[in-house]
């Protein structure tokens, strides 16, 4: 009922043209969205919660180039930097991790619309068959359970999660994900193969998934390189930089540039923040990102940019799924940052 609630409203905002209003009033700041992944079909699937639809993926594109400059992230980058004047409207296209699906699947839309987006490439995963984030492991082993109940290990004590609906596998695996983003990877490893120990069986859901959480191959790379797309950086391993000691948060930095530079024969300037949240990322690696060479950094910040915000906290806007267009230009317009807090409306 919640719900349809906000749906109806944020229908309601749409024809009173107060999008229009709030998109005016940013319109020589830079927007940068964030997707993840575009799948075929529409899925109310939880675990799909951060893809959106082709048909979905192809009305925001549309949208979006006729109200927006839609830029290379390189050249909207360089404007922000002062080295370049902003345009009005000016927007772009990312997409974080590198799934299958952001060349199988929203390729075709870019293309057909001739609209730029930056990928950003967790290089461990890429080729990797059969490989998952740590994220969607977790969601598998809490969707693939047959058991009622599973246990973690919280701050050296255990504690039982219901698994046995819907609802309780979706409060599990946000309220699991949350407790282990503040672990080194070396603990999560530990903790999520505790998880996998305890499961039975498998369901029939994986199959399903496997569009989901493929991720592309070098080759798939190469060819989004030279379709004009830019590939960027999202470590090695997708590890949280801030919970990262100096010499490992080196090596992701580092490893995952050259790595793509090399299998891509480009410059790999761009780098954006797993999980990206405010205290995901600190002082300590925005340094040691410009010092290997980077020259903007992405978070998951809500909000837009200014010419001469820093380059390497740059905020963008996450387009989660959802099939009422009137939230997409909530999000992008601004309405729904200065709505998220009201009880309900987040």
């Amino acid at each position: 009922m919640a719900k349809t609630i906000k749906n109806v409203l944020y229908i309601l905002l749409w024809r009173l043209g107060v999008f229009a209003i709030a998109r005016r009033l940013h319109k020589n700041q830079a927007l940068i969205l964030t997707y993840h992944g575009v799948l075929s079909k529409a899925s109310d699937n939880y675990v799909n919660r951060n893809c959106v639809s082709a048909a979905m993926f192809d009305r925001q594109v549309r949208w979006l180039k006729k109200h927006y400059t839609v830029m290379p992230l390189s050249e909207l980058v360089a404007a922000i930097r002062g080295e370049k004047p902003l345009p009005p409207y000016a927007a772009a296209i990312t997409f974080d991790d590198g799934f299958l699906n952001n060349y199988s699947v929203a390729l075709p839309i870019l293309m057909k619309h001739n609209v730029p987006a930056t990928i950003f490439l967790t290089t461990g995963y890429i080729g990797a068959n059969g490989a998952k984030l740590w994220t969607e492991r977790v969601d598998s082993i809490i969707y693939s359970s047959t058991l009622p109940r599973l246990k973690v290990q919280m701050n050296g004590q255990p504690v039982e999660f219901d698994v046995s609906s819907q609802k309780a596998r979706e409060r599990a695996s946000d309220r699991i994900r949350s407790y282990l983003k503040s672990q080194n990877p070396e603990e999560r490893e530990k903790q999520i193969i505790a998880l996998e120990r305890q499961i039975e069986q498998e369901r029939n859901f994986i199959d399903e998934m496997d569009e989901r959480y493929k991720f592309m191959s070098w080759e798939d790379a190469k060819v989004l390189a030279e379709s004009g797309m830019e590939l960027g950086s999202h470590t090695v391993s997708h590890s949280i930089l801030s919970t990262l000691a100096t010499d490992k948060l080196r090596e992701e930095l580092q490893d995952s540039k050259i790595t793509i530079e090399e299998k891509l024969q480009r410059d790999c300037p761009l780098f954006s923040y797993p999980n990206g949240t405010e205290r995901d990322f600190s002082p300590r690696d925005q340094d040691m990102l410009r010092k290997l060479g980077y020259r903007a950094a992405f978070s998951q910040v809500y909000g837009f940019n200014p010419p001469g915000s820093n380059p390497y906290a740059l905020k963008r806007i996450n387009i989660a799924r959802s099939e009422n267009f009137a939230y997409f230009l909530a999000k992008i317009t601004g309405v729904w940052g200065l709505m998220k807090n009201l009880p309900g409306m987040k």
